[in-house]
Order: structure tokens, then sequence, then C-alpha cells
């Protein structure tokens, strides 16, 4: 079994930047693999609405961390500035740097930037082909419907051919634009397994009939996540902090494609195939399917919300607990090369790495 990438998104919003960089140098400490940045606009205490400027300054404080954005509303930008910007993240990280854009939903955000929300897609594939044309080409001449460029980008991204474009969102024209115009697909917080697996079936099949062979080596998933030392605190937590802001944001008019005001007030209807919440054995037991059933492969930790600002378990306590939570047997009896049954081993994630024990020979190796 490939090991399990664990990433988080640290303290968002307000004036909070300087504890989200703490936060950030003592992830990668810890052995994160990843950090990520949303956004969203106008959201008091919660989210900021530029993450390239906040991961630029991630970059000068970290060396071995992915820095990705999870996930930026490309309507709001100029594909050539767009272009520039991630460009230059990719250099000041040393090829780091991930692209997760999608098209936005919230009117109110359009209305701040006058941007059309009916063309919102149109548009996005247009600024794709720009940025991956400025990325890889000398020179671009590009005369589309809604942009015309011309010209060159210095410096080019370190990452060749150019940094990772993943592509988050819903619905059919998005899942084929993530297979065919993208390098990979990255799913919120707000899906159920159910409709992953879903999703997923449908990338898949827009990569074949693309005529796209190359396997896709890595599943990227963001879930909220909640681990306090027992299920009864962590579901407490829930009730104060998570269910706040998903009260106050996707039931309070957000107009989210699949969370709404009638499931967005229920935690139990919310945790079932959704959330990590609970203690760690919890967490592990709610985890297993995703890894098992949607083949996750790199987790993404959404571990603040905006109400929890100050509560007594504190965002470092919570990721303590994460680093145990990634552990689950693999129940299955594969046969092995030679034709025999190989005993089941205990997978152990401990944020970013891997520790694998052989549970016949007792013997324990470690991939980080």
């Amino acid at each position: 079994m490939a090991r399990l990438k664990v990433g988080f998104i640290p303290i968002e919003g307000g004036h909070y930047y300087t504890d989200a960089l703490e936060e950030v140098v003592r992830g990668e400490d810890l052995g994160f693999a990843s950090v990520w940045m949303e956004e969203h606009h106008s959201v008091v205490n919660h989210y900021w609405p530029s993450p390239l400027p906040v991961l630029a300054g991630f970059a000068t404080r970290t060396s071995r961390v992915i820095l990705g954005t999870d996930i930026l509303v490309a309507p709001f930008y100029h594909p050539a500035r767009l272009a520039e910007d991630a460009a230059l993240i990719d250099v000041m990280s040393d090829g780091r740097f991930v692209l997760g854009a999608a098209i936005g939903y919230k009117p109110d955000e359009f209305a701040l930037y006058g941007a059309d929300l009916e063309k919102r897609g149109a548009r996005f594939e247009e600024q794709l082909a720009i940025i991956k044309g400025l990325w890889t080409q000398d020179k671009v001449s590009f005369k589309g419907r809604y942009f015309q460029v011309e010209g060159t980008l210095e410096p080019k991204p370190v990452t060749k051919p150019h940094p990772p474009i993943w592509i988050g969102g819903w619905g059919d024209i998005t899942l084929r634009r993530a297979a065919t115009l993208a390098d990979n697909w990255i799913p919120g917080p707000t899906a159920d397994l159910p409709r992953l697996l879903n999703g997923k079936k449908q990338f898949l099949k827009n990569r074949a009939d693309a005529g796209l062979t190359a396997p896709i080596t890595e599943w990227p998933l963001t879930r909220d996540v909640i681990i306090a030392e027992t299920d009864r605190e962590a579901r407490e937590l829930a009730e104060r902090h998570i269910m706040v802001s998903y009260r106050k944001e996707y039931a309070g008019g957000w107009k989210h494609p699949f969370i709404d005001a009638s499931i967005a007030t229920d935690l139990d209807g919310l945790m079932k195939h959704r959330f990590l919440i609970g203690g760690p054995d919890q967490v592990r037991k709610s985890l297993e399917p995703f890894v098992t059933e949607y083949g996750l492969t790199h987790l993404i930790c959404r571990l603040f919300f905006t109400s929890r600002r100050g509560c007594p378990s504190g965002m470092a306590s919570s990721r303590s607990r994460a680093s145990r939570c990634c552990t689950w047997r693999s129940r299955s009896r594969r046969p092995t090369a030679a034709g025999r049954t190989a005993t089941p081993r205990t997978i152990s994630c401990r944020s970013g790495s891997t520790r694998i024990r052989d549970e016949a020979s007792g013997t324990t190796s470690r991939t980080s």
C-alpha cells in the first residue's frame, strides 16, 4: 500500500498571518507533507482573499512541504497575472507549488469583482490555456473570446514542464475539465464518499474517452477534521465550532451546489462518510473507507474553523492528535509475487511519513 501523505490548512483569516506562519513552520518540523490555502472573500476571521501572497510568505520559511491552493477562485484573476504570481511562488519554493483552481459559485464574490458568474466556465478554459502556454512556451499569442494575450513570461517556473494544476469542483463539465485540461482533480471537504466515488469514476472515464492513458498516481482529498482525546469531546467541539461555520456559511446563503440549509445544520447527517471527527481510533475508522474504497493518497486536513480561535484544545494539540490518527489495518490477505498469501500489515502514517509493521516478522520499516 502506498504511503498516505498528510497535509493541512493552517489558521486563516483576519489578522492571523503570524499565527499561520508559526503553524506552518511547526508543521514542516513535525513532518507534514503539504500546506494549503483556501480562497473566499468578505468572510470575517475565516479565509483570506489572496492565497498566493500568503503562500509566498510560507515559501520563505519552509524548505520541504508542498505549497498549494485549495482552492483559488480563478475568475477573479487575469491569466497572465496568475501565471506570473504562481511561477514566482514556484521559483521561491524551488518547485514546491501546486495550483489548485476552480470557477467559484458565490454570487456575492462575483458581485465584489464585477465578474460574470454565467460565463466563468468558458473563461476558465481560456485561462488554463494561457497559463500553461506562458509557463511552457517562449512566447504566447492567444486570441480568444474573453482574453487576448501577447508576450512572454519570466522567470519560468522551476517545475517542468510546469507546476501541477489540480481542478476542484463538481458537475459533469468540471470533471471533464479536470480530466482533460488539468493534471488532477481535487475534491473539497463537502462531498460524502458516494459522491466522491461517482466523481472519480466519471473523472477516469473522461480521461479514457480523451485518450489519456497515463495513470493518476495521486488522489488528494480535503476533509474537515476534529480530533480529541475522546469521541464525546470531539463531537462537542464539532457542535460548538465546525457547525457554527457550516450553519453560518453553507446554510447562510452561500449557494453551495449540494450543501444547503437542509443538511448544513445537522451534525449527524454531515458527519456520515464526510467528516473525520472523534478520538484517534474513531478517526482511523472513519478514514479507512476513503483509503480502501476511494484510493486516497494525500489527505488535506482542514482543522481550523472561525469560532475555534481560542478554544481550549488549541490547534497545536489538534495537529498532535492528527499525527496519531492515520493508522489502519489492512484486512485483505494479498497474494505475493510468489503466489503465497501475504500477512496483513499495519500501516501507520505519522504526519507525512509511513511506518509499516510486518506482523509475521515483527519488523518495522519506515518511508518518508
